[in-house]
C-alpha cells in the first residue's frame, strides 16, 4: 500500500528559495517577470524533490532541506555583496577570491551586511523552524514529477537548440540566445532568461573541453598576419632614449584633478598629451589586474564565463615578450615594477616578471629591506622603492601601481591632508563624506607624483623622462549614486562613467588634446611609438592612437564606441545614425579580436618566442 503523499517540508523549502529569488531583485535589479523565474521554479522543484524522494529518514530529510535553504541563502547574500562591488553576480571563477579572505586583506573593502540579509533573516528563521518542527517525513510519488520532468525536458531541448544554431554573420550569433547560453557572458540577463539558480548550477557543473593548442596558435597567427602594419607619425621616436615612468593610478578619477587640489597632476594634464575620448574598459573580477595587463601588453582582456575574465587568476604563468617593458628591456633599459600592496594579490609575484620587468618589488620587500613601518595606504612612502633600487644613470622604465585611492572611503588616516583640502575647497565640510575622503586620498597620490618629479630633477633626468599616467577603473567602491551625482554623469550611463583621461607628459610639451577614441590596450603601442618605432608592433591588439584619427573602443558588455557614438550589442544606438553600419562593422572586428585574445591566452601563444 502506497503511503499518502506529504510535501510540507518540500513546499516550505521551495517557497523560501523562490522568495529569495524575488528578494534578489532589490540588490541586483534582476527582473522577476521573465521566463527565468519559471525555469528557476521548475529546476529547483525538480532537483530538490528528486533527492528528497530517496531520503527515507525524516531527520535526514530535515538536514537535507536545511542545507538547501542555507546554501541558497549564502549564494543570494554573497551575490548581493559581490554585486555591490563588481556590478555582476558571481561565477565559479569568483571562488578564487576566497584566498584573499583567508589572508585577511579585506578591511579596505568595507564589507557591510547587505539589505537582502536583513530582508531574508525572518523568513530564514521561520522556514528552518517549520522544517525542524514538522514531524512527518515527506512522501513523494515519482509520477508526481512527470509534469516537472516534461517541462525540464523542454528546457533542455531549448538549450540544445540555442547551442546548435547557425548564423549568416558572426555578429548575429553574438546577439542571439545561443551566444548567451553558450558563454553566460551577461550573468544577470542569463538569470532573467534561463534562471538564477539554473545559472549557478550550470556554471558549477559545466565541463570545459580542452582545446588543441596548435589549432589555437594557427588562428592567432592568421589574425595577427591580417592586421595592418604600424604607421609612423609626427610623434614617432620623438622621445627616443627617454626614461619611461608609467603610473597606474589605483582608482584614479581624472575628473577630480584641478589646479588647487592636485597641482602636480594638473601640471601634467594641462601641459601634456591628454586623451579626452579615453575609456577604462573595466573587465571586472580583477579590474586592476586586467587594466595593468592591457596597459603593459597592448593586448585585450576577455569577457567570458568559461574560466575567468581575471587574467591574473587564470593566466599568470603566460609570457608576453612583446609587452612594453620586455621590448624596452631588450633594447637596453633597466625595468622596474613597484607596488605597495601584497605580492600574492592577483598572483603578481608570478605574473609581473612575465611582462619583462627585471626588478619586481612589493610591500613585503620594503618591510624586509629596512622599512618595517612601511604603510601601504600612503603612496608617498613608495619613494623607498625608487630611492633604494633605481639606478638613474641608466635608461629605465619604472612602473608604479599606487594604492592610496583604493576604497573604502572612510579612512581617517588621510585627515593629515585636511589643511590642503581646506585650502583647495574652503567649503569642503559640505561635501559628502566619501567624496571628501576620496579627495584626501587623491592629495596623497598627487604628493607622491611631486616627490617623484623632485627626485628625477635631483638626479638630472626629469627632462629626459616620459610620464604615462592612467587609471585602472572608476571608484566602484564608492556609493555609486553619490559618485555619479558629483561628477555630473547620469547614473544609468555606465560607459560614460568609464570615460577618463590618459596623460602622456614630458617637460618639453605645451599641451595638446587628442580626440581619437582610445582605451587601456592602446597605451603600449602609443608609448612604444614615441620611444622607438623600429621595435615590434606586430602583436598588439591595441592601436598607436597618435597614428590614426579612427579607432574604436569595446567594453566588456560588447558595447562599442568611436568616442562619441555608442552601439550596444542589442542594437540600441546613441549618436549619428548614419554611422551605424560603420560601428556594426567595427563591432564585428572587435568581437573577433576578443575571440582571438581568448585563444591567445589559452594557448600561451608567445611561449616559444621567449
Amino acid at each position: 500500500m502506497k503511503r499518502k503523499r506529504n510535501y510540507k517540508k518540500y513546499l516550505y523549502t521551495i517557497a523560501y528559495i523562490m522568495l529569495l529569488r524575488v528578494v534578489l531583485q532589490f540588490t541586483v535589479g534582476m527582473s522577476m517577470f521573465r521566463l527565468g523565474m519559471v525555469f528557476d521554479l521548475v529546476v529547483m522543484m525538480f532537483w530538490v524533490g528528486i533527492f528528497a524522494a530517496f531520503i527515507k529518514s525524516n531527520t535526514a530529510q530535515k538536514v537535507y532541506y536545511i542545507i538547501v535553504v542555507l546554501v541558497t541563502t549564502v549564494f543570494v547574500v554573497g551575490d548581493s555583496v559581490y554585486f555591490d562591488y563588481f556590478g555582476v553576480i558571481s561565477a565559479r571563477s569568483s571562488f578564487s577570491g576566497l584566498k584573499w579572505l583567508q589572508e585577511g586583506n579585506t578591511l579596505e573593502y568595507d564589507i557591510t551586511i547587505p539589505l537582502v540579509a536583513y530582508l531574508i533573516t525572518p523568513p530564514l528563521v521561520g522556514v528552518i523552524y517549520l522544517i525542524i518542527t514538522n514531524k512527518r517525513r515527506d512522501v513523494f510519488h515519482l509520477r508526481d514529477f512527470g509534469i516537472l520532468s516534461g517541462v525540464f525536458v523542454v528546457q533542455v531541448a531549448l538549450f540544445l537548440i540555442w547551442g546548435n544554431q547557425t548564423f549568416e554573420r558572426r555578429i548575429d550569433f553574438y546577439r542571439s540566445d545561443a551566444f548567451l547560453f553558450e558563454t553566460m557572458h551577461d550573468r544577470i540577463l542569463y538569470s532573467e532568461k534561463y534562471g538564477y539558480y539554473n545559472y549557478h548550477l550550470l556554471d558549477l557543473t559545466r565541463i570545459r573541453p580542452k582545446q588543441n593548442q596548435d589549432t589555437l596558435k594557427a588562428e592567432v597567427d592568421a589574425y595577427f598576419e591580417s592586421l595592418p602594419a604600424h604607421r609612423t607619425n609626427d610623434y614617432s621616436d620623438r622621445y627616443a632614449g627617454y626614461n619611461v615612468v608609467m603610473i597606474v593610478g589605483e582608482t584614479l578619477e581624472t575628473r577630480f584633478i584641478d589646479e588647487n587640489l592636485t597641482p602636480h597632476l594638473y601640471e601634467m594634464y594641462a601641459n601634456g598629451l591628454t586623451f579626452d575620448n579615453y575609456f577604462t574598459t573595466v573587465f571586472q573580477q580583477g579590474a586592476t589586474c586586467n587594466s595593468e595587463f592591457m596597459g603593459m601588453s597592448g593586448l585585450a582582456t576577455i569577457t567570458t564565463n568559461d574560466w575567468s575574465s581575471n587574467i591574473c587568476d587564470a593566466y599568470s604563468e603566460n609570457v608576453y615578450p612583446y609587452a612594453l617593458p620586455a621590448q624596452l628591456r631588450d633594447s637596453g633599459y633597466d625595468t622596474y615594477y613597484f607596488h605597495s600592496g601584497y605580492e600574492w594579490f592577483y598572483n603578481r609575484r608570478e605574473m609581473v616578471p612575465n611582462y619583462g620587468y627585471d626588478t619586481v618589488m612589493f610591500q613585503e620587500d620594503l618591510i624586509a629591506n629596512g622599512h618595517p613601518d612601511f604603510y601601504d595606504r600612503f603612496d608617498t612612502e613608495m619613494r623607498y622603492f625608487w630611492e633604494d633600487n633605481v639606478d638613474f644613470s641608466n635608461p629605465f622604465m619604472m612602473t608604479l601601481l599606487t594604492y592610496s585611492m583604493h576604497g573604502a572611503y572612510n579612512q581617517s588616516e588621510f585627515e593629515k591632508h585636511a589643511d590642503q583640502l581646506e585650502a583647495a575647497y574652503p567649503n569642503h565640510a559640505e561635501l559628502d563624506p566619501e567624496i571628501r575622503n576620496y579627495m584626501l586620498k587623491l592629495i596623497e597620490f598627487d604628493e607622491m607624483v611631486g616627490l617623484l618629479t623632485d627626485k628625477l630633477e635631483e638626479e638630472g633626468v626629469l627632462d629626459s623622462t616620459l610620464f604615462v599616467i592612467y587609471p585602472d577603473h572608476y571608484p566602484y567602491m564608492m556609493d555609486y549614486d553619490t559618485y555619479t551625482d558629483y561628477i555630473g554623469v547620469d547614473a544609468d550611463d555606465f560607459h560614460e562613467v568609464m570615460r577618463q583621461r590618459l596623460v602622456i607628459y614630458a617637460t618639453d610639451m605645451t599641451g595638446e588634446v587628442i580626440h581619437t577614441a582610445a582605451s587601456t590596450i592602446d597605451v603600449t603601442p602609443t608609448v612604444l611609438n614615441m620611444i622607438n618605432s623600429n621595435l615590434v608592433f606586430d602583436y598588439f591588439m591595441g592601436t598607436d592612437v597618435l597614428s590614426t584619427d579612427e579607432n574604436y573602443v569595446i567594453f566588456a558588455d560588447l558595447t562599442i564606441t568611436d568616442g562619441t557614438n555608442f552601439l550596444y550589442l542589442d542594437e540600441t544606438y546613441y549618436g549619428n545614425s548614419q554611422l551605424i553600419p560603420t560601428l556594426e562593422e567595427a563591432l564585428a572586428d572587435e568581437i573577433t579580436m576578443l575571440e582571438i585574445q581568448k585563444d591567445l591566452l589559452n594557448a600561451d601563444y608567445f611561449r616559444e618566442d621567449e
